[in-house]
């Protein structure tokens, strides 16, 4: 009961859910907003349900009606259902902001002018309705074959190879138990006997009729969450779209998947992804923090994992941080390993800063802020000693100008040097050229 109370608390339940009073966020009052040339409307119906109607001058409106909900932390989206398929509708709710925008003032792009302009790959050719058409549409996507995946448990988009059509399944809407634990009706039905309940409490073992994240490997462990915080690429496309994705915790996630990586190819393209990634392979967007993780020397040569900070049953909702690691306590989430800078002053000494402030955190300095992702800036999951000149060098913001934004590169390198002196990245820990960690080199 607590571990299902706590994970109602998360925003993993509500990640994908019908829409309904209680499940819809957004303002469908009549409010409006104008952007490229279209007017949105939001309304509810006249039997209770929610709209969008789009018009453009000298055009006939538009009506959509909100069936899904996608996201309810920051901002939430909405989908409307045509035929076999559901499509992202071109606006969304600002949660915490309390108004609506355009989902082309949600990501990064560079404008529409010809052989710059890099729109998101889609797995198989789409033909796209029309809401409020030309750019204010550009980010409409398909819901069976795109969102699907990362949103719900055991998502199986059903597509038919001959026709594309989708018969379009999940086993539950929104990031539930199943998703970390695996296909739970034999774990119900046979823990429905009390005495076998009773023999795994007294000689605490494996339930092998579940899994438990905390008793994988840390490699494991991470296949779990990469699988959605991570952004993948299969050989085969066409098999995950026909029968879904058949990957169940306890698996190792690169059977049939690979993590995309700054020059993973596309059709012989190696730049089609190169836009999400700094110069030299760090993340730029979210949901690429499993890469991050894969770039990190604490999980390269130790035992770090995603659990390792983040509890799924506990912490604020927020970002779910163990209990443990909050407030003043933080930096124990890197001295737990790093027993050495927990002593007494030692880690004032080695951070050059204030450990009680800003400047002294672990995470300010090797986990900086320079991912975007949901109309907000996120800490990098490539743990990292700070070079800001290596940092200038990629073309990325570095963890030391981040926070002393009136300085320039070269101060804070000069700073760097004179705190920590100028050969900082051993040979067995420089991590170089951007790509998958099994091909790092040394600069």
């Amino acid at each position: 009961v607590d571990h299902y109370a706590s994970w109602s608390r998360t925003f993993h339940r509500s990640m994908t859910a019908e829409a309904t009073t209680a499940s819809v966020l957004g303002d469908f009052s009549g409010a409006t907003l104008q952007s490229d040339g279209v007017t949105a409307r939001m309304d509810r119906d006249g039997d209770g349900g929610y709209s969008m109607t789009f018009a453009r001058a000298g055009e006939p409106p538009r009506v959509a009606k909100v069936v899904r909900t996608v996201g309810s932390r920051r901002y939430q989206q909405y989908l409307a259902r045509e035929g076999d398929a559901y499509w992202r509708l071109p606006v969304a709710y600002h949660v915490e902001e309390k108004r609506w925008f355009p989902m082309t003032g949600a990501f990064l792009f560079s404008d529409p002018d010809g052989a710059s302009d890099r729109a998101p790959p889609d797995p198989v050719p789409v033909a796209r309705p029309v809401f409020g058409g030309g750019d204010f549409d550009r980010h409409v996507t398909r819901w069976n074959d795109n969102c699907v995946f990362c949103h719900n448990v055991a998502p199986n988009p059903g597509r038919d190879p001959a026709t594309g059509s989708f018969e379009t399944s999940v086993a539950e809407l929104g990031v539930a138990c199943e998703a970390c634990h695996g296909p739970g009706a034999e774990h119900a039905s046979r823990n429905a006997d009390p005495a076998r309940r009773y023999l795994l409490y007294a000689a605490p073992r494996a339930d092998p009729t579940i899994v438990n994240p905390s008793r994988l490997t840390p490699t494991r462990a991470a296949d779990l969450c990469g699988r959605c915080h991570g952004q993948r690429i299969a050989d085969e496309v066409g098999p995950l779209l026909e029968h879904g994705d058949p990957f169940v915790p306890g698996d190792d996630l690169a059977i049939e998947s690979a993590p995309l990586w700054r020059d993973t190819p596309l059709h012989g393209d190696r730049e089609a992804f190169a836009a999400r990634f700094w110069r030299d392979g760090t993340a730029r967007l979210t949901a690429y923090e499993y890469q991050g993780l894969l770039q990190s020397p604490c999980t390269m040569r130790g035992p770090l994992t995603c659990t390792s900070c983040h509890g799924m049953h506990e912490g604020d909702p927020r970002g779910q941080i163990r209990e443990r690691f909050t407030g003043a306590a933080a930096n124990r989430m890197c001295t737990g390993c790093h027993v050495a800078l927990g002593a007494p002053g030692a880690l004032a000494t080695h951070a050059h800063h204030d450990p009680a402030a800003a400047g002294g955190s672990c995470v300010g300095c090797h986990m900086p802020r320079i991912v975007y992702g949901v109309l907000d800036v996120h800490r990098s999951h490539r743990i990292e000693i700070p070079d800001p000149a290596r940092a200038a060098s990629a073309g990325r913001p570095d963890a030391c100008t981040t926070c002393h934004a009136d300085r320039s590169v070269a101060w804070a390198e000069a700073a760097a040097r004179g705190f920590w002196g100028g050969d900082r990245y051993p040979a067995d820990v420089a991590v170089a050229g951007g790509t998958s960690p099994l091909e790092a080199i040394v600069e």
